[in-house]
C-alpha cells in the first residue's frame, strides 16, 4: 500500500487540453503509463487533467494537434514555487530563529539571593571565574552540579547547602549559611536516662556513675548513668552525667504494596527545545543530551496547511518513570523493603535495623498489606535534671 503522506507531497501539474476528440489523447497518455490523477470535462473539446510532474515532458511529446496549457502546480512542485517566491521571508525567519536560539542559550543575569553583601561579592567573583556570568553560554546540568560541588568544598565552613537554578536566561543562586554553634558546657546536674523501652547494647560514659549495663532491660525514664556519686551507700556529690547509650528497641510498621505499580517523579530538570516535525518524524535541534522520559508542552512556530513540515517550540520537563506488575511474593518483598525504608529514614549513621519479621499478611484484590515487626539498634540517650547535692550538717554542731 502506498504511503498517503508521500502521495500528498509528490509534484503534480494541472493541464487544460483543448482540441477535437481529446479522449483519443487521454487514451494515448494512459497507454504510455501516465497516471491520470483526475479528469474534468469542461466542454466537448476541453478537459482539465491532473498528472504527475515527472510525466509532463512525455505528455508534451505525445501531443500532436492539441493545445495544452498549464493551469497550476500541486504537491512538492507547488511548495517549491511557494518557497522560491517567499525565500527572503523564510531566510529571514530562519535567521531570526537561529538568532533567537543563540540568545536563549546566553545568560543575561546572575542573581544571588542573600542579604550578606560580602558573601554575595565573593560568590559573584568565583562564579565569574567559573564562566557563570553575563553573556556566557548556559551550562549543562552536569556542569552546574560540578560547579556547585566545588563552591561547597571551597566554602565548607560558611555554606550549609547551595543551589544554582536556571530561570530562562537568568541564574538564581540560593544558599544557606552554615551556623556553627559554640560548644555548650552543661553545668546543671543530671542523670542519663532511657528515652524509651529497650535492651541496652552499649554504654559510653565519661561522667557519672553507671548503674545499668549491657543486656539490661530498661523502661522509659530508667536511670542508666546516675548523676549521684556514691560511696558506701552514701551520696558524696552530684555531677552532670554525660554519655551515649545504644539499645535494642522495637517497632511495628503497617505497609501496603500494590500488584500494579506506576510512579512518575519530576527530576526538576527543564529545557526548551526547537523541533522540526516531518511526517511522523521529529528532529530536535541542538539537543545533544535529550531526556529519556519527559513531559512536553508544545507550541507551533511555523506551519503551512497541506505541507507535511511543522516547526515547533517545546518546553520539556524530565521525569523518572517506574512501572511494574508484581506477583504476590514480589509485592511482599517490595512491601518489606518499603517498610524497612520507613524505619531507616528515621535513623542516623550509627543506628541500623537488627532484624525483622512479618507478623501478619493480608492479600487483597489490588495488593498486599503487611504488618512487620522490627528490632532496631538505636540511640536511647535522654537526660533528667536533678537537685545539686548539699552536704548535711552535724546536728550537734551548734555554736
Amino acid at each position: 500500500m502506498k504511503n498517503k503522506s508521500l502521495e500528498v507531497i509528490k509534484s503534480k501539474i494541472k493541464l487544460r487540453v483543448s482540441g477535437k476528440n481529446v479522449n483519443r489523447y487521454l487514451l494515448r497518455l494512459s497507454k504510455n503509463h501516465i497516471s491520470l490523477l483526475s479528469v474534468l470535462k469542461k466542454s466537448k473539446d476541453e478537459y482539465d487533467i491532473l498528472i504527475y510532474f515527472k510525466d509532463y515532458e512525455l505528455a508534451q511529446k505525445l501531443n500532436t494537434i492539441y493545445d495544452i496549457h498549464i493551469i497550476e502546480y500541486g504537491g512538492w512542485e507547488q511548495e517549491k514555487k511557494y518557497l522560491k517566491k517567499n525565500k527572503w521571508i523564510f531566510l529571514a525567519l530562519i535567521f531570526s530563529l537561529l538568532f533567537l536560539f543563540f540568545l536563549s542559550r546566553l545568560i543575561f543575569e546572575v542573581e544571588i539571593v542573600t542579604n550578606d553583601q560580602a558573601m554575595k561579592n565573593r560568590l559573584l567573583k568565583e562564579l565569574k571565574e567559573l564562566s557563570i556570568d553575563k553573556y556566557h553560554f548556559q551550562k549543562s546540568y552536569q556542569e552546574l552540579q560540578t560547579i556547585k560541588t566545588k563552591l561547597l568544598e571551597t566554602h565548607h565552613d560558611d555554606i550549609e547547602w547551595l543551589e544554582i537554578e536556571r530561570i530562562g536566561t537568568k541564574y538564581r543562586v540560593r544558599f544557606e549559611p552554615r551556623i556553627i554553634e559554640p560548644d555548650k558546657k552543661t553545668t546543671k546536674e543530671r542523670h542519663l536516662i532511657a528515652k524509651k523501652n529497650a535492651i541496652i547494647k552499649k554504654v559510653e560514659s565519661s561522667t557519672g556513675q553507671i548503674v545499668k549495663g549491657k543486656n539490661d532491660y530498661v523502661k522509659k525514664g530508667d536511670i542508666i548513668v546516675s548523676g549521684y556519686i556514691s560511696l558506701n551507700d552514701s551520696v558524696k556529690k552530684t555531677v552532670s552525667a554525660t554519655g551515649t547509650v545504644y539499645g535494642e528497641v522495637w517497632y511495628e510498621v503497617d505497609v501496603f504494596y500494590p500488584f500494579g505499580y506506576y510512579e512518575e517523579t519530576k527530576t526538576g530538570r527543564k529545557k526548551e527545545v526547537y523541533v522540526i516535525e516531518f511526517l511522523s518524524h521529529r528532529i530536535e535541534l541542538f539537543n545533544f543530551h535529550p531526556f529519556y522520559d519527559k513531559i512536553i508542552n508544545s507550541s507551533t512556530i511555523l506551519e503551512k496547511r497541506g505541507f507535511p513540515i511543522r516547526f515547533t517550540k517545546e518546553k520539556q520537563e524530565e521525569v523518572n518513570i517506574i512501572s511494574s506488575i508484581e506477583t504476590v511474593e514480589e509485592a511482599t518483598l517490595k512491601a518489606v523493603d518499603l517498610a524497612n525504608k520507613k524505619i531507616e529514614s528515621k535513623l542516623n549513621e550509627e543506628e541500623y535495623v537488627l532484624k525483622y519479621k512479618i507478623i501478619n499478611r493480608e492479600i487483597e484484590n489490588n495488593g498486599v498489606r503487611l504488618k512487620v515487626f522490627f528490632s532496631v539498634y538505636e540511640d536511647i540517650t535522654d537526660y533528667l535534671e536533678i537537685a545539686p547535692y548539699v552536704e548535711e550538717k552535724d546536728e550537734g554542731d551548734n555554736s
